[in-house]
């Protein structure tokens, strides 16, 4: 059994930084692993957390048992922690708090805090109290996607690794079938967006917001149902959203640089063709609509005003 890095595509040069300080015993007791979603940085942390325990100064053999214990995420030596409701609470801190008082029985431990920007204050201060006197041979790694979105306090403790999004050719290699250009081009870097194009599903949602574009140029409410169909959840309204701001990107960039959906250039040049200003003027109001959403400004609403601003860009 190899290590799991050898499962992880991309990120080889930050792997071998972590690695290079983790021989020569510089590597900091709290990392924050920053970059987009869906682009392996829970890979590498799992990876890290073996190399950590494994018995072997190989750095994660794969075949001792810590390395196999981690592999199959069962370790005694390692906890992770993830969001529940949409946050991190107190609770979760405390279970940290459990995890180092138990005796360490291997080389050492490691806590792994997904989605660490959810963290809220309580669990936070409490977080931040651990690791100004962590535990011997003790390692946190904490995954965001922007430094920023992490607490002055807390970023001030941790050694920031930033991870970039995977390459199209990267992306190719990831996915179990080869993937058509839009699909690579539209997953910014991530593996998680690239499978969710993978079904039927996203098809309809392409089509369906561009019927929107169409409709809502032409003066007609029509394309809107169906988006709002496809947004029934946040997670799939943001998709929806992303969707749009790359079309809108597409349609502005018509004859002047490379498409992200290219098989649709045809489509999107028979769409109005109104002064650049206002052409840009909509795309920017496709990133005020992600704004809104977060807001909980309801999806109707936001569709509606994006309507009235379409039509009236022609």
């Amino acid at each position: 059994m190899a290590g799991l890095i050898e499962s992880v595509t991309g990120h080889r040069a930050t792997w071998d930084q972590l690695l290079s300080q983790l021989r020569g015993g510089r590597l900091a007791h709290a990392l924050a692993f920053i970059g987009p979603g869906g682009i392996g940085k829970r890979k590498v942390a799992w990876a890290l957390a073996q190399a950590l325990v494994c018995e072997s100064e190989s750095a994660a053999c794969g075949h001792c048992g810590p390395c196999k214990r981690v592999a199959s995420q069962q370790s005694e030596s390692v906890l992770a922690i993830e969001p529940a409701g949409g946050l991190i609470k107190l609770e979760s801190a405390q279970q940290i708090l459990q995890f180092l008082n138990l005796q360490r029985l291997g080389r050492a431990r490691v806590v792994i805090l997904d989605g660490a920007q959810l963290l809220n204050a309580q669990a936070a201060n409490s977080l931040l109290k651990i690791l100004e006197e962590p535990p011997e041979q003790t390692y946190f790694i904490l995954l965001a996607s922007e430094i920023s979105q992490l607490l002055p306090t807390l970023r001030s403790r941790l050694q920031v690794v930033r991870f970039t999004p995977l390459s199209e050719s990267e992306l190719q290699r990831v996915s179990p079938e080869p993937a058509p250009a839009w699909m690579l081009r539209s997953a910014r870097g991530s593996a998680e967006q690239l499978a969710t194009f993978r079904d039927a599903h996203s098809e309809d949602l392409r089509a369906s917001v561009l019927g929107l574009l169409r409709e809502s140029f032409a003066g007609r409410r029509d394309g809107i149902a169906p988006v709002l169909e496809h947004s029934k959840d946040r997670d799939a309204a943001l998709a929806a959203i992303h969707m749009l701001q790359q079309l809108l990107r597409d349609w502005n960039v018509q004859g002047g640089g490379e498409l992200i959906h290219s098989d649709l250039g045809s489509e999107l040049s028979k769409l109005p063709q109104p002064q650049a200003d206002r052409r840009a003027e909509l795309w920017r109001s496709a990133f005020q609509m992600e704004l809104d959403l977060a807001a909980h400004v309801d999806k109707s609403l936001i569709y509606e005003n994006f309507f009235y601003l379409a039509r009236a860009s022609i």
